[in-house]
């Protein structure tokens, strides 16, 4: 609430942000002898009986006019768990993209450091009359009273009786047991029991007691010498070993653990131990760069002196995650952090690797596949601000969210990557600009790389916003891989095609280099079996409930799968409209070329990655082991494989089916495509020998396809950039999509027209739509778009003020309250 200097009292205020959707700070009032700082949680009550955990934005003296306050019911830590610069980073979040601060609060927190409420029973200490009571009511009431509160699932739990929720339910109306909200929390530490020698001064009496006194117990003797052993060899006075550690050095059982530990011999403890498994081995030294890679280095020490961003454009296989290392090494020497940003997941398992042999358990990693509690600690040992905190931490887009206290140096490897954009749900915001605006803060520089820059970056570099350093050589020499482009209606026509997936061609080469004992990758963006079944006899296609799709065929499961909502139902061999058995599959993803590679090489291990074969925690590391050492011989992939995997033995990389990428309706598509062809090709040949690239498609003479071929980069963008600025698209202007949706379709067309109609007002920018975007329904809610064309000399904040009015108005309307407008600021 803003301040007013007439309002100010003695009484402190806090503002605080809760993890709702809702436009304004709450305020609430500090009770005297309570101690709160921001970035701090409390528990406050919202409404009647709902509590929640808030963090404190700001503290004040100013008692808001508009309602009364409430008191904060308790605080919850010691010191802040959100630092200042998180604030910041929220707040600006929250405005640039046009968000809440709640639904910024509920991205960047850990699950574990939110409390959730949970409905409790309390006895009514008033209640004295329990003659009256009837046996079960007096049962109740007692189990009640005895826990001081019990929650009902716990109740129910105790009691097999049935109608118990009727008997509390009148209990309840008597008044005889009261309702309230207890807070759950959500992260717990890890528990492992462990053992030592008993805390003395004097641990030879102790020894020598022990061997005395079990001579009539072998095998407790045996055992605890045993531990005695593994004592001395540790050369730790303080040494202790967990319970399972113990069972398995001394071969031995608990229960004689246990009688050790009664007759004083072993004392028994807990110790809290970490979740996250950090594999130890000794450091080595980074690699030594060769003169290509030392002057990129230099360059970018240099560059970061007048440009606090640079980007580093090499070829794949230049060697840039070298490059990364030793400006690491140069960032940590001076007591700094660094913020390792990538697109995905599949990335971190490789990386990893490489920088823990350099900087071992210095490295954290955070991503989405880590357990709650996992990210939890990972975020309490930065907040420790210690010498047991992370210099480096590793991770996916969410990572910058963490509360580093002294960041040096943010590095956003495969800058151009979309991964890095959030779609739903809010906040809807690019990782990599979040990132730059984070370093910002730190006053610390940011080095984007890539071997396929985006249009935006690279316009950057030409306003000399960014500096740039090239890389334009493969590591060791190596030459890029050659790229050859096979014509499929030539294939066709010939009769030089295996099925409908492969050209004869490809096939045979593939062959060819399985006997040469080399890999083979091959990449289809689409995953699946089968984009659509269809009935030949009536046409029948199935299609989503939910969503205005296509349901994708999934051999594996026998199911058909929306891809949008995750509705599925089971496959009928025969057709659900009129019973006809003549349905066929069109079209092909992922399951099925590995399913049809397993009839043409039987003998062969092929392996599939992509969404649904990596959901396990581990799925990545898996299958990017068995490829790395090479088990598998064939690896078929959406673009999980084209994202930066370094691959020693990939001679054949296979693009098979090039236009479904150029036939987006996108104005990225072409800058897309060229970035995810050239990617996956820059994994062939990487080690020694020039690796080979087969790109099927039927348009051949598409120009990007050539400036894949031909590795034309700077041509290409120039041309991306030119049309970008001819049709007014970024980077020459700013684009806000505003989606418009509800579960009716007249509805959502009539508010999204007058949305429409009160943007209008903006003078200088450019409305388009509203239109039905290319999947007009979703989840059951139509969509209606409109894209806002916002002039770069334009100011962002009046736009923004005059959208959010807009929208205020149209969601004040009594037939438009259940209307959903959605804006996504940057939506590409």
């Amino acid at each position: 609430m803003p301040n007013n200097p007439k309002n100010t009292t003695s009484t402190l205020y806090a503002n605080v942000i809760l993890p709702l959707s809702v436009p304004l700070l709450y305020t609430y009032a500090v009770p005297p002898n309570m101690s709160v700082a921001p970035g701090s949680r409390v528990v406050v009550q919202l409404g009647k009986r709902k509590m929640y955990t808030a963090i404190v934005h700001s503290l004040h003296n100013t008692k808001p006019e508009q309602y009364e306050t409430k008191n904060i019911h308790s605080v919850l830590d010691e010191k802040p768990i959100v630092t200042e610069k998180q604030l910041q980073l929220w707040d600006w979040i929250a405005t640039y993209y046009m968000c809440t601060r709640g639904d910024v609060m509920k991205a960047a927190l850990p699950s574990g450091l939110k409390l959730e409420s949970e409905a409790m029973l309390y006895a009514n200490p008033a209640f004295s009359e329990r003659d009256s009571l009837t046996d079960k009511e007096e049962l109740i009431f007692t189990t009640i009273h005895e826990n001081t509160g019990i929650s009902i699932n716990d109740l129910q739990k105790l009691f097999s009786f049935e109608n118990i929720t009727a008997t509390v339910q009148t209990l309840l109306q008597k008044g005889i047991i009261l309702t309230g909200e207890k807070l759950l929390q959500g992260y717990k530490p890890k528990i492992e029991i462990r053992y030592r020698l008993p805390q003395v001064e004097n641990i030879e009496s102790v020894v020598n007691n022990a061997v005395e006194n079990l001579s009539k117990a072998p095998k407790q003797q045996s055992a605890f010498l045993a531990f005695l052993d593994l004592y001395m060899k540790s050369k730790n006075p303080n040494f202790s070993i967990s319970r399972k550690e113990l069972l398995i050095k001394t071969s031995t059982n608990l229960q004689i653990v246990s009688e050790l530990t009664k007759k004083g011999f072993l004392e028994e403890f807990d110790s809290t131990r970490s979740r996250i498994e950090i594999e130890t081995a000794e450091n080595q030294t980074a690699k030594q760069l060769n003169p290509a890679q030392q002057n990129a280095l230099q360059q970018i020490i240099t560059s970061f002196s007048e440009h606090k961003v640079c980007l580093l454009h090499g070829v794949t296989a230049s060697g840039k995650t070298e490059v990364y290392i030793h400006l690491i090494q140069h960032i940590v020497a001076q007591g700094k952090q660094v913020l390792y940003l990538l697109p995905e997941i599949a990335l971190t398992s490789q990386i990893i690797v490489r920088l823990r042999r350099v900087f071992g358990n210095k490295v954290g990693v955070y991503h989405s596949k880590f357990s709650d509690n996992e990210r939890v600690e990972v975020w309490n040992n930065l907040l420790a601000a210690d010498e047991n905190s992370y210099s480096i931490v590793l991770g996916a887009r969410s990572t910058v969210f963490l509360p580093f206290h002294n960041l040096g140096l943010v590095i956003v490897d495969e800058e151009h990557e979309t991964s890095f954009k959030q779609y739903d749900p809010a906040p809807r915001y690019n990782a990599r600009d979040t990132a730059i605006v984070l370093a910002q803060m730190f006053g610390a520089p940011t080095l984007l790389g890539t071997a396929t820059p985006s249009v935006e970056t690279y316009y950057n570099v030409q306003q000399h916003k960014y500096a740039l350093v090239e890389l334009t050589e493969r590591y060791s020499q190596v030459q890029l891989p050659h790229i050859e482009i096979i014509d499929l209606n030539t294939a066709r026509k010939q009769k030089r095609m295996y099925d409908t997936l492969f050209s004869k061609q490809l096939i045979e080469k593939i062959e060819e280099l399985l006997r040469e004992k080399q890999q083979i990758i091959l990449f289809q963006n689409r995953r699946g079996f089968a984009p659509y079944i269809e009935c030949t006899a009536c046409g029948h296609i199935p299609k989503c409930k939910h969503c205005d799709v296509t349901l994708t065929y999934h051999k594996g499961t026998n199911s058909l799968r929306c891809h949008y909502c995750g509705f599925s139902q089971r496959h009928s061999v025969t057709c659900l409209a009129c019973g006809s058995s003549a349905v066929e599959h069109f079209g092909f993803g992922t399951e099925k070329i590995e399913d049809t590679l397993r009839e043409i090489f039987p003998e062969k291990h092929i392996k599939r990655m992509d969404l649904d074969s990596t959901r396990g925690k581990n799925s990545y590391n898996e299958i990017i082991e068995a490829f790395e050492n090479r088990e598998i011989d064939i690896l078929v992939g959406t673009q999980m494989i084209t994202k930066g995997l370094d691959f020693d033995n990939v001679g054949l990389v296979g693009i098979l089916q090039a236009d479904s990428l150029l036939n987006m309706p996108d104005f990225r598509s072409f800058e897309r495509a060229y970035q995810v062809m050239t990617q996956v090709a820059g994994r062939a040949g990487r080690a020694q020998k020039q690796g080979l690239v087969y790109i099927q498609g039927y348009n051949v003479q598409h120009e990007v396809l050539k400036a894949v071929q031909h590795n034309t980069f700077h041509n290409f963008i120039e041309q991306q950039m030119l049309e970008r600025q001819n049709f007014h698209f970024p980077p020459f202007v700013r684009l806000l999509r505003i989606s418009v949706k509800h579960k009716n379709r007249q509805t959502a067309e009539q508010a999204a027209t007058q949305l429409a109609n009160l943007l209008q007002q903006l003078q200088g920018i450019s409305i388009m739509g509203p239109e039905y975007p290319l999947i007009a329904r979703l989840q059951t809610l139509y969509i209606q778009e409109l894209l806002i064309k916002i002039p770069r000399t334009q100011s962002l904040e009046q736009v923004r003020n005059t959208v959010n009015k807009a929208i205020q108005s149209i969601a004040a309307q009594a037939n438009f309250k259940s209307v959903q407008c959605i804006c996504n600021v940057d939506p590409y």
